[in-house]
């Protein structure tokens, strides 16, 4: 596992590298490219497996949270079933953590038929207010799970009333990309009145440069 700096994951592990979306803001795929004299199929970013990775996690450590799926996408084309199954097994065995797993194709959450163990919070990803398809996708999809939007990067004001979300990210866009987007404070206060509104918690990376800290977490939900 990686320590991270992250402010809201305490760890990140990929036990499956890859992923076939393309995005222009992609970190990941930068990442993946040093492991060219490790990992050829890293090096190309291609959907793969790891699985081996899922031995450092095990149910004598101290909880934590950690980020599942930073190098790939969960529902991405070629990930395969087999490869996940171990997966949920290994969270499922370790319930004093708590994973993340987000995906831009959240519909997909139960195209195999998984039941999720509580302590795996879902997630999508948007950027603009044409990607706000995917919440009710991920509503659908996973009902009982706690489910977030990672808002990161921010791309424009998000034209959106948000409901049926347990938690809401904004993070600002990384890296030296030419036509890089930085957030317009606007955009940030139009979220917060709306977490505010609905009592959503809300978590400001700071790369956002608000000027007031807001990093709420969310409640873990209660198994019934």
């Amino acid at each position: 596992m990686n320590r991270t700096k992250n402010e809201y994951w305490d760890w990140s592990l990929n036990p499956v590298v890859g992923c076939p979306h393309g995005c222009e803001y992609c970190y990941a795929k930068g990442q993946a490219k040093r492991q060219k004299h490790r990992c050829s199929l890293c090096y190309q970013f291609v959907p793969h497996p790891h699985l081996e990775r899922l031995n450092q996690i095990t149910p004598r450590q101290k909880p934590a949270r950690i980020f599942i799926d930073s190098m790939w996408d969960w529902n991405a084309v070629g990930v395969k079933h087999e490869w996940l199954e171990p997966i949920i097994a290994k969270m499922t065995e370790c319930s004093q953590h708590t994973f993340l797993i987000s995906s831009k194709r959240p519909k997909l959450y139960d195209q195999y038929g998984f039941v999720y163990p509580r302590n795996v919070w879902l997630a999508t990803s948007i950027a603009r207010t044409e990607d706000t398809y995917r919440l009710w996708d991920l509503h659908k999809a996973v009902p009982h799970n706690l489910k977030y939007v990672n808002i990161e990067p921010i791309h424009e004001r998000i034209d959106f009333w948000f409901s049926r979300i347990d938690w809401i990210i904004v993070g600002a866009e990384t890296g030296h990309r030419k036509g890089k987007i930085t957030p317009d404070p606007a955009w940030i206060q139009a979220l917060i009145d709306n977490a505010r509104a609905e009592g959503i918690p809300c978590f400001i990376k700071e790369n956002v440069g608000w000027p007031i800290k807001i990093q709420e977490f969310p409640k873990a939900k209660a198994c019934v």
